[in-house]
């Protein structure tokens, strides 16, 4: 909190940091970013 962000929003950029990790190795541009944007409702 002490860089601006609330925690909610920290807890986000940890999952999708670990996340992003997995997606990279994924081939299909396609499924990357479908599996992105599922990640990212989940979180809202």
């Amino acid at each position: 909190m002490s860089r601006g962000f609330t925690q909610k929003e920290a807890n986000k950029l940890i999952v999708r940091a670990k996340f992003n990790k997995i997606i990279e190795n994924i081939e299909n541009e396609e499924l990357k970013c479908q599996i992105a944007k599922e990640i990212d409702e989940k979180l809202n």
